[in-house]
């Protein structure tokens, strides 16, 4: 070949990359969706902790400015007198449920939603106590029917009305701060410190609490509700396993 010649055209291009194994083609994406998940997961556990380290502070805070103590009946804890009319605490066990009615309690409000046995729904009628049912979602607030129901309840009762939920804390609380600022026995800001007092309750239901009037129980925005029940999800899943 002369040294003025051409040189081909194959010669000009890049010699073409050589074929990488099957497995390399989707390594790369794997490890970048588990890298995004990972983060995922740490800021979600970082919020996580953020949130109910948060709110237990906030509870132990609060405590201060609970009621005076009360005798607590066997088999029911968080138990706190409301005002003559109302007790509040978690669900009673039998022995719990026969206490209350020695001490002149004539009805009890189950405010929880969970599938229950019928032998734990025959529980207040095996003590003598009228039950009423307004299920509420653990984490979640009354609405405002159940709260109008729940006062009528009250006010119509021959004599001392016990709420609960499942631990006494959140739901009871919100229903509980419900009433004492539709009767006017509390601001909503007093009524929230004491439902946080008890322990701590969800962000949607502090929020609620915070936000009551004396005509009204509004329901929390759905963005509220949404990071509040975000947040609040390892604690119900525990409590439903």
């Amino acid at each position: 070949m002369s040294e003025h010649s051409v040189p081909s055209l194959s010669a000009l291009l890049p010699a073409p990359a050589a074929p990488q194994p099957p497995s390399a083609t989707w390594r790369r994406p794997a490890l970048r969706a588990a890298r995004v998940l990972l983060s995922c997961l740490l800021g979600y556990g970082l919020l996580w902790a953020a949130s109910a380290g948060g709110m237990l502070a906030l509870s132990q805070w609060a405590r201060h400015d609970a009621p005076a103590g009360h005798r607590t009946p066997a088999g029911i804890n968080h138990f706190l007198r409301v005002d003559a009319k109302l007790y509040r605490g978690s669900a009673p066990t039998a022995a719990g449920y026969r206490e209350l009615a020695d001490d002149g309690v004539t009805t009890v409000v189950d405010l929880r939603a969970e599938d229950l046995s019928a032998r734990e729904l025959a529980l207040p009628a095996h003590a003598g106590l009228t039950a009423v049912r307004l299920p509420v979602r653990d984490g979640q607030t009354p609405t405002e029917h159940q709260v109008d129901t729940f006062l009528r309840v009250v006010r119509d009762a021959p004599g001392p009305v016990f709420v609960h939920c499942g631990a006494g804390v959140g739901r009871t609380g919100a229903m509980t701060a419900a009433y004492l600022v539709r009767t006017g026995q509390a601001t909503s800001g007093r009524a929230a410190l004491r439902t946080v007092a008890v322990g701590p309750p969800s962000i949607e239901q502090v929020y609620y609490v915070l936000h009551a009037g004396r005509h009204t129980s509004a329901q929390p925005p759905l963005l509220v509700s949404g990071i509040s029940r975000l947040l609040d999800a390892p604690r119900r899943i525990a409590a439903s396993l």
